[in-house]
């Protein structure tokens, strides 16, 4: 143990002074390679968190030093786990292999199309385009799925640094959608290839950081029940380029109690529920009911009208824990159960992570108690608001966050009086 430590601290070291002096990169690669060489891909996610932590080292330049991992992968970590094909991280890269492949494709149609911009290469690059922005999903279902249960397991800067890749990507994504859309010839040529060369091999490198650094972490980390939790998230997400078999958890046997037994668990449930209603805990009628002071509610009923609310809410506690958001029909931003007891910090894209921070360090001192935003989204006018809730004794409990598609509302004109028929 004490040599694994020794190594992963040679190695921060090694990529301290890489920061610090980024002309001496070239030099230390070599060392850097052969201490990566000696430890499993878990160390190397606890050396990227605690250079995050306790030397503030960016996102940004943690992934500039670290993507010499790369030159190592097809070396020593080229087996791919022995998965079950229901499983989230075989799905992963089963995504990665389709997606490597459209991306591929679209690279030489793009350089066959700046020397011969047929009808039928531009109308193939529009579909593939589209294709592309698939894409969206296996990001959402990896920062949505895969990454809380590692995080709960204290493995933090990975995750960001995956996240960030994903946000680059994501942009020259809508920048090359972009050229495509307005069917820009000109800016195919002089913009079009090169992004699509660049966004093919960042896709190339996160895919070997994922599949061989961030998927193993997980394996080694995360449970197979925790596994079939993420394949319910991955499901409610949706896929884009592979679709796998509806997974149906099998039960294990139960062994079912005999009549007798049967009956006294009966006879208990009766004797707690009796006592309960004695210290009126729960209702006589109703043992589902949830008291507040001024009302209650059935739980049916709380629940359906938190999902009707015309808006989307999100409450995260004093601790910065998400606990709680609405699932309403037409939700906004994506929300999934996973996120609950997630810190608020990891559920935004690294380059946003200041403004949340800002917000809540103001909402606890008390110098604000709301901030507001409003963001183009599409067809979506998006107002997101967020308030400190406070008790009674003005003391912080937490951050409501409010989230509302106003383009509607900005259309109302005149008055209506009236119950109109349809």
């Amino acid at each position: 143990m004490a040599e694994v430590f020794n190594k992963r601290e040679y190695l921060k070291n090694l990529i301290r002074r890489a920061d610090k002096n980024p002309e001496e990169l070239e030099k230390l690669k070599e060392e850097i390679k052969a201490v990566i060489k000696e430890l499993q891909p878990v160390e190397i996610a606890i050396v990227e968190n605690e250079l995050s932590r306790e030397d503030g080292i960016s996102v940004e330049k943690i992934r500039e030093i670290c993507d010499i991992h790369l030159e190592l992968m097809e070396e020593f970590l080229t087996e791919e786990p022995n998965l079950e094909h229901w499983h989230p991280i075989y799905i992963s890269m089963k995504e990665h292999e389709k997606l490597l492949i459209l991306m591929k494709q679209m690279k030489n149609l793009v350089e066959a199309t700046v020397s011969n911009p047929t009808f039928e290469n531009l109308l193939t690059l529009a579909k593939l385009t589209e294709d592309l922005k698939g894409i969206e999903l296996h990001f959402q279902k990896q920062e949505y799925g895969i990454f809380p249960y590692v995080e709960k397991y204290g493995v933090e800067q990975p995750p960001k640094v995956m996240w960030s890749e994903h946000d680059t990507m994501r942009a020259m994504i809508r920048d090359f959608a972009q050229i495509i859309e307005n069917r820009d010839l000109e800016g195919l040529k002089s913009r079009g290839a090169q992004i699509m060369t660049q966004l093919l091999e960042m896709f190339m490198m996160h895919v070997h950081k994922e599949n061989h650094i961030l998927f193993p972490t997980a394996l080694s980390l995360v449970s197979e029940d925790e596994f079939k939790l993420i394949r319910k998230v991955f499901d409610e997400i949706g896929y884009c380029c592979y679709f796998p078999e509806a997974f149906t958890e099998s039960l294990q046997e139960q062994k079912i109690p005999s009549s007798e037994g049967i009956e006294k668990l009966i006879s208990a449930y009766k004797e707690m529920k009796n006592a309960l209603k004695a210290i009126g805990y729960i209702d006589e009628e109703d043992t589902d009911t949830v008291k507040l002071p001024s009302g209650s509610f059935r739980k049916e009923e709380l629940v359906a009208m938190l999902n009707t609310l015309p808006f989307d809410i999100t409450f995260v506690d004093k601790d910065d824990k998400v606990k709680y958001f609405s699932e309403g029909k037409d939700r906004i931003f994506l929300r999934t159960r996973s996120i609950i007891g997630r810190s608020v910090q990891n559920c935004h894209p690294p380059k946003s992570i200041h403004i949340v921070e800002k917000i809540l360090n103001d909402f606890k001192s008390g110098k604000r108690d709301h901030a507001d935003f409003w963001i183009k989204l599409g067809d979506k006018y998006v107002l997101i608001r967020y308030f400190a809730v406070r008790n009674e004794k003005g003391e912080y409990l937490g951050t409501l966050e409010v989230t509302q598609d106003i383009a509607p509302i900005q259309k109302i004109t005149g008055e209506k009086r009236i119950y109109d028929e349809e």
